[in-house]
């Protein structure tokens, strides 16, 4: 276990590049890349605090990110981030790379089934054919297979036919969230048959194995954001009480947790084999961590 500390203020969302050689922080205060092995700072960009998830391009050497409701992607040796699109959109926050790296995809803001998918061709970066009458989706989430692209925002969750644009399932939420939170996570597992999404203390789980989604247990239980890990069959919840809590999908118990004093943890990213993982704290600190089998 190593502390990093970022100078961010509160870490709103992090990631890990593909290759495990670099990490992404978004706090209060901007954005910073740091080296995974040593914990030091690679770059930074004071001032452009994500709204919602980061993630790394492909190949690792840029980030993408919502700021001021403008997605902007940052290579790792520079510090003025780059535009995409023309700027006449705003973003809710919603990003994420399909599986077989060839696709960007962001989601706009706006009312519900007045919102887009917009869709960019990688590596080259260039606008690709999106989707209409999307809500404004605050998380974004593949499945590994490929099938399916799952998304949450504050008034529910859609899941949806990656190729067409499709509803499968759709779940509203009335609930309101604390504090005027934004939602929280939505994550697939490994083998793309499990689905789950949630908001501040409950989460959901769907059953997608069948190739008609079905709707399994709720899940209480008091989190900040959650995922499954890639490299093994685990389920993690992160909190306000500073507990990292691994549960065992086939019963939804907790079979392990850590607390490292570090007081609150507000996010949760994985290595992409799953052999570790890191957190974000209340106070501006990076947890790296081993994931134990």
């Amino acid at each position: 276990m190593r502390v990093i500390e970022t100078g961010l203020g509160a870490v709103r969302a992090t990631a890990v590049s593909p290759d495990g050689r670099r990490l992404a922080v978004s706090g209060e205060h901007g954005l910073a890349l740091f080296d995974w092995a040593t914990g030091g700072l690679v770059s930074g960009v004071p001032g452009t605090a994500s709204t919602g998830q980061v993630v790394f391009g492909p190949t690792g050497t840029w980030v993408a990110h919502v700021a001021s409701a403008q997605l902007l992607h940052l290579y790792g040796d520079d510090s003025s981030p780059a535009l995409l699109g023309d700027g006449s959109e705003k973003f809710a926050g919603g990003i994420a790379i399909s599986p077989d790296r060839r696709l960007l995809a962001a989601a706009t803001d706006g009312r519900p089934n007045r919102a887009r998918l917009v869709l960019w061709s990688l590596p080259t970066l260039k606008p690709a054919p999106g989707f209409e009458f999307w809500p404004p989706l605050h998380r974004l989430a593949f499945s590994p297979n490929g099938q399916f692209l799952a998304g949450i925002w504050r008034q529910g969750f859609e899941l949806r036919f990656a190729v067409s644009g499709g509803i499968d399932y759709s779940y509203p939420s009335t609930r309101p969230l604390r504090s005027g939170g934004t939602p929280n996570f939505v994550s697939f597992d490994r083998a793309s048959r499990t689905c789950t999404f949630g908001w501040d203390d409950q989460f959901h789980v769907i059953d997608i194995a069948t190739g008609t989604s079905k709707r399994g247990p709720t899940v209480r239980d008091t989190f900040r954001d959650a995922g499954f890990s890639p490299g093994a069959d685990l389920f993690a919840t992160v909190g306000d009480n500073g507990r990292l809590k691994f549960w065992s999908p086939a019963t939804w118990t907790v079979v392990r947790e850590y607390d490292w004093n570090c007081g609150p943890l507000t996010c949760l990213a994985f290595t992409a084999d799953g052999s570790a993982g890191v957190c974000g704290t209340a106070d501006g600190r990076l947890v790296q961590f081993d994931v134990d089998q």
